[in-house]
């Protein structure tokens, strides 16, 4: 069954509408298609390697490398879909909040493939790479793009589920991100003077 899945290449529809039609994509997963969910937690294990990849074509080769890619791809690979689970909770927690229906499951979903643009950081900044032209330069410019390209998936997708204008989506879209910014920050702080005053204990 699963090789005449493959075979099928019905598989391939959602990536297809994450890339062209994110409110498509949305009525694909609210289909309750039982494949949607297992499917979109290979976005983020694939994002894990392209991300440690690119990052290892950015500096010097070292032995390091190959904890990267088998250890490390396992650990960052765990950590992205956490933060893919937090921030998918905490948007239905505020979609709640303006009083429409939250679904967490179908939130992570979105989630997982709307970072998926992020798997083409890596052929774009090795062709920078090649040349030897920037690499750096680009390899920011094209974070920080693909970034967007994956939050206009979210909204759109958002603005689809909710039936709501793109407004209300941006909203949705930000609250995990301020939140989580406020709660690093103060972290930061008290982490600060916490040392601060630890090493003044010591003198």
């Amino acid at each position: 069954m699963i090789i005449a899945t493959l075979r099928s290449l019905r598989w391939a529809d959602y990536f297809l509408f994450t890339v062209i039609d994110p409110r498509a994509l949305y009525r694909q997963i609210k289909s309750n298609d039982p494949r949607a969910m297992a499917l979109s937690f290979t976005v983020p294990v694939i994002v894990a390697i392209t991300e440690l990849l690119t990052g290892s074509l950015m500096g010097r080769p070292t032995s390091f490398f190959f904890y990267k890619i088998s250890y490390g791809w396992i650990l960052h690979s765990m950590v992205l879909v956490f933060l893919i689970i937090i921030t998918a909770a905490l948007m239905d927690l505020i979609i709640q909040f303006m009083g429409m229906k939250g679904n967490v499951r179908e939130l992570i979903i979105v989630i997982n493939y709307a970072i998926f643009p992020k798997v083409f950081l890596l052929p774009l900044v090795y062709i920078f790479k090649v040349v030897n032209f920037a690499p750096g330069f680009f390899y920011v410019l094209f974070s920080l793009g693909l970034f967007i390209w994956s939050a206009f998936i979210t909204i759109q997708a958002l603005s689809e589920m909710h039936a709501t204008d793109f407004g209300k989506a941006l909203l949705i879209f930000l609250f995990p991100i301020l939140l989580m910014g406020i709660f690093i920050f103060f972290g930061s702080v008290l982490f600060f003077f916490s040392g601060m005053g630890l090493i003044s204990s010591m003198i």
